[in-house]
C-alpha cells in the first residue's frame, strides 16, 4: 500500500535513537512496535526487520567511530576541505589528519595575518602544523551543549591547536570535487558580504548558501524565540521553489526528460553548495527520488518519499538522528504530508497558512521545548505571514540579487530586510511573550506525544478545539510538575572563574540565585571583536534557568560587585522576572545603577538579618553594619538545605574570615563553599579548624591565570579531611535533596 513506508522508517530511528543508548527511546520503540503488532499487523514485521537492523548497523557504527591519535605536542599534514570559519581572532576547521578529522583551532596574531590566512587557506590546501593534541570538553552544565559528543558524533575526537600556521609549509593539491563545489560556495558567500549591506548580507548567505556567519546575534536570537528560524533555513521550499524554477526554464529548450536528468545530476552539488544541512539533505534527497520516478513515468506517494529519504540519510549518517534540525525537518514535514487533507479543504489561503502554521507548530513543540525550553505565542500567527512573505517575496529577490547584483535589486532587498528585521525585533525584543516551561522529562514527553496524537486525530474528524485541549492540558501538566515535586537542589554552576549558585526549595516554595557570573570586559582591537563571543549569561546561566523552567527567581542575591560574580546579571534580568535584589552594601550603588533599567527593587542585608521560606532559614552572618568593602564587604550566608548546613562565603579573605568567628564562635558548617575561588588569602587555617567542613566546593576557571584554587588552600582542606570538588575539574556540583537526605552529582566525575 502506499505511504506505509512510513512504518519502517520510524521503527528505524526510534532504533538509532534506542541504540544511542537511550532508555527513554529504547521504551518508545517497544511500546511503538506492540501498538503496530496490535494496530497494524501488517506493518509490524517490516519495521521489526528495519528497527533490528538499525539497531545493529548503530552498535557497529558506533564501535568503529574511535581514534588512533594520543594526546600531547605532535606534527600533522592537515588538509582543509572547506574553508576555515574565522570569526574575530579566532580561526576554526574541521581538517583531515591522515585517515581521521581533527578540530583545528588556531588565535590569530595580527591583523595582517588574518588577511592573509583568510585568503591563503582555500579548500584542497595542505599544511604541515605543529600543536598540541587536545581532548574536548564534555558538558560542564546539565542541559549544557556537550562539545565533545558533538564532535564525536561528527567522528572527530581530538582539538588540535597549532602553535603557528606557517603559510610557507602550505600548498595546494588537486581539489576533489566536493572541495571544489566547496570554493565555490565559500566565494559565493563572500560576493555577497562584499555587494550588500551587513544587515542583508547575512539573510542573503543564509538562504542562497545555508551560511550564517554574517547574521548578527539578535536578528537569530529573535527569530529562534519566535519559532521562524526555519525561515533561514534551505528546506523543502527552497528546495521546490529551485527545481520548479529550473525545471520550467529548461524545457523551453529540451526535453522534460533530459531536465529532469540535469536536476538530478544537479542536485547533489547544490547540496554542497548549500551547507549540506540536515534539512537541505533530506529535502534534495526526497527531490531527487520524486524526479527519478518522474523519469521513470512512475508515481510515488510523498510519504513514502520522506520514509526512503529517511532510510537513506540514516544509512549515510545515523548519528544525523541526534541533530535538532534533521529531527525538525522529517517530524514537521511528516505531520504535514500526514495531515495533507485536512489542509487541502481549507476554503480559503489564509485559512490553510493558519493550519499549516498550527500542524507544524503542534509537530514541532516536543523537539522545541527540548531543545530551547520555550515557546513563542505569536510563533503561529507570525508563521502565517512570514512564510508566504519569505516564500514568494524575500526569497525569489535574494536570488535575484545574487545572481543580477544590479543597484535597485540588492537596495529593494535590503529595504525588505529591514522592515522585517524591525517586526522581529518588536516581537521579539520589545514585546516577547515568551512562555518558558523547561525541558519535559521523558515522562512529560511521553504525554506531549500522546497528546498531540489525540489532536490530530480529533481534527481530522472535525474536533480540533478537544485536540487541542489534550495539548494545552499536557502544557499545564510540565508547568504544574516543579510545584507538585518534593525535591529540592543547591546547584553550583561552572561558570569558570566566578560564582553562580542555584537554590531551589521543595515544591517550588522559592528559588534563589547567588551570583551569576560574569567576565570583566577588556578592550580589543577590532578586528579580535568576535560576532559571536561567549558569554556566561546568556550562554549558562540563562539557558539553566530556563531548561529548569524557572520564570521568576524569588531573590537574586549579589554577594559583592566584582565582575565574576555580577557581570552576567543584566542578563538574568532580561531573561527572567526577579523579585528583589540583594546585595551587600558596598556594592549597592553598582548594582542599583545595573538593575534601574529593569525596575527591579534592591535593597542591601547585613549580620543578623534571616528570613525563612518553605521551612528553610537563611541567616546573613557578614558583612557587619558599616562594611563597605569589596571582598571582606561580601555577603556571607548560612543555611540549612537537605539535612546539611551550607555556608556560603562569597569572596571573603583572612581578616573578614577572623572577624566571622569571632563572632560566631560555635559557628560549623557541613559543606563550604571555599572563598574567593581558592585563593591563598582565604579559607585560612583558623577558619576551617572553627566551621570543620565535610565537603568544600570551588567554583573556579579552567587555567585561570591567578592560579586558583591554591595549593596551599588544597592542603588545608586535605589537612582537615575535607572532600574537595571544584568546578574547573568536576563542572558543576548539584545536591538534590527531599525529607531524607539528598545525594551530591558531578558533571564530569
Amino acid at each position: 500500500m502506499k505511504g506505509q513506508a512510513v512504518y519502517p522508517a520510524a521503527a528505524a530511528l526510534l532504533a538509532v535513537a534506542a541504540a544511542s543508548p537511550s532508555p527513554t527511546a529504547c521504551l518508545l520503540l517497544v511500546v511503538y512496535l506492540l501498538l503496530l503488532f496490535i494496530r497494524r499487523p501488517h506493518c509490524f514485521l517490516p519495521s521489526l526487520v528495519a528497527a533490528l537492523s538499525f539497531f545493529a548497523y548503530f552498535l557497529i557504527v558506533d564501535y568503529h567511530n574511535n581514534t588512533s591519535l594520543s594526546g600531547g605536542r605532535h606534527s600533522l599534514s592537515v588538509r582543509f576541505s572547506a574553508a576555515p570559519a574565522i570569526d574575530g581572532d579566532r580561526l576554526q576547521a574541521a581538517v583531515q589528519a591522515g585517515k581521521e578529522r581533527v578540530q583545528l583551532r588556531y588565535i590569530i596574531r595580527t591583523a595582517a595575518e588574518k588577511e592573509t590566512l583568510q585568503a591563503h587557506l582555500v579548500p584542497g590546501t595542505v599544511c604541515r602544523v605543529t600543536g598540541t593534541l587536545e581532548r574536548p570538553m564534555p558538558a560542564g552544565n546539565p542541559y549544557a551543549f556537550d562539545y565533545r559528543l558533538y564532535l564525536r558524533r561528527h567522528r572527530i575526537h581530538w582539538l588540535f591547536l597549532p602553535e603557528a600556521i606557517d603559510l610557507s609549509a602550505c600548498m595546494r593539491v588537486r581539489p576533489t570535487i566536493i572541495e571544489r563545489l566547496e570554493a565555490i560556495r565559500e566565494a559565493g558567500v563572500r560576493r555577497i558580504e562584499a555587494r550588500f549591506p551587513p544587515e542583508a548580507a547575512g539573510i542573503a548567505a543564509a538562504l542562497i548558501y545555508g551560511e550564517r556567519r554574517s547574521l548578527d546575534e539578535e536578528v537569530i536570537s529573535g527569530y529562534q524565540q519566535l519559532g521562524i528560524i526555519h525561515l533561514l533555513a534551505i528546506s523543502g521550499g527552497h528546495v521546490t521553489l529551485l527545481v520548479g524554477a529550473a525545471l520550467a526554464a529548461a524545457i523551453r529548450f529540451v526535453t522534460r526528460e533530459a531536465a529532469v536528468l540535469a536536476l538530478l545530476v544537479f542536485l547533489p552539488m547544490y547540496a554542497v553548495l548549500a551547507g549540506a544541512s540536515p534539512s537541505v539533505l533530506r529535502a534534495c534527497a526526497t527531490g531527487m527520488m520524486v524526479l527519478a520516478v518522474q523519469w521513470k513515468k512512475g508515481r510515488i506517494h510523498p510519504l513514502d518519499a520522506l520514509s526512503w529519504t529517511t532510510l537513506a540519510l540514516l544509512v549515510f549518517d545515523p548519528y544525523m538522528v541526534w541533530d535538532v534540525g534533521f529531527q525538525l525537518s522529517f517530524l514537521v514535514t511528516f505531520a504535514l504530508l500526514a495531515h495533507v487533507s485536512v489542509l487541502a479543504s481549507a476554503r480559503s489561503m489564509l485559512q490553510n497558512l493558519l493550519q499549516t502554521a498550527l500542524a507544524a507548530q503542534l509537530a514541532a513543540l516536543p523537539i522545541l521545548l527540548y531543545h530551547f525550553y520555550e515557546i513563542s505565542v505569536w510563533s503561529i500567527g507570525l508563521n502565517v505571514f512570514f512564510v508566504p512573505w519569505y516564500s514568494f517575496v524575500i526569497l525569489p529577490l535574494a536570488f535575484l540579487s545574487a545572481v543580477f547584483p544590479f543597484s535597485p535589486f540588492i537596495w529593494l532587498f535590503s529595504r525588505l530586510i529591514e522592515l522585517t528585521d524591525a517586526v522581529v525585533y518588536f516581537f521579539a525584543a520589545d514585546h516577547p511573550f515568551m512562555l518558558v516551561l523547561g525541558r519535559p522529562g521523558p515522562w512529560c514527553l511521553a504525554g506531549y506525544l500522546t497528546a498531540i496524537t489525540a489532536a490530530f486525530l480529533d481534527w481530522e474528524r472535525g474536533r480540533l478545539i478537544r485536540g487541542l485541549t489534550a495539548v494545552a492540558a499536557a502544557t499545564a501538566l510540565q508547568l504544574a510538575a516543579p510545584y507538585v515535586d518534593p525535591h529540592g537542589e543547591v546547584t553550583v554552576l561552572d561558570v569558570g572563574q566566578g560564582d553562580c549558585i542555584y537554590i531551589e526549595l521543595p515544591y517550588r516554595k522559592a528559588v534563589y540565585l547567588i551570583d551569576t557570573g560574569g567576565a570583566a570586559e577588556w578592550g580589543k582591537e577590532s578586528w579580535r571583536r568576535r560576532a559571536h563571543p561567549f558569554s556566561v549569561g546568556r550562554d549558562v546561566v540563562v539557558p539553566f534557568l530556563k531548561a529548569q523552567g524557572v520564570r521568576t527567581i524569588d531573590k537574586l542575591i549579589l554577594t559583592h560587585d566584582d565582575a565574576d560574580h555580577i557581570g552576567s546579571a543584566p542578563e538574568v534580568f532580561e531573561a527572567v522576572k526577579v523579585k528583589e535584589m540583594v546585595t551587600s552594601p558596598g556594592a549597592l550603588p553598582r548594582v542599583q545603577k545595573m538593575a534601574r533599567p529593569f525596575s527591579g527593587p534592591v535593597r542591601t542585608a547585613v549580620r543578623g538579618e534571616r528570613w525563612t521560606e518553605g521551612g528553610v532559614q537563611f541567616i546573613v552572618l557578614h558583612p557587619e553594619k558599616g562594611n563597605n568593602e569589596d571582598n571582606n564587604g561580601s555577603l556571607v550566608l548560612l543555611a540549612r538545605l537537605g539535612g546539611l548546613i551550607w555556608l556560603f562565603a562569597g569572596d571573603i579573605e583572612e581578616e573578614a574570615e577572623q572577624a566571622l568567628i569571632d563572632a560566631y564562635p560555635t559557628l560549623r558548617a557541613d559543606v563550604l563553599k571555599v572563598a574567593h575561588h581558592g585563593s591563598k588569602t582565604s579559607t585560612t587555617e583558623p577558619f576551617l579548624r572553627t566551621i570543620k567542613p565535610r565537603a568544600a566546593i570551588i567554583s573556579v576557571g579552567r587555567y585561570n591565570r591567578y592560579g586558583h584554587p591554591s595549593s596551599e588552600v588544597l592542603m588545608r582542606l586535605r589537612q582537615q579531611r575535607t572532600i574537595v570538588w571544584r568546578t574547573d575539574e568536576n563542572g558543576a556540583i548539584r545536591y538534590v535533596y527531599g525529607e531524607n537526605g539528598g545525594t551530591f552529582q558531578v558533571m564530569k566525575p
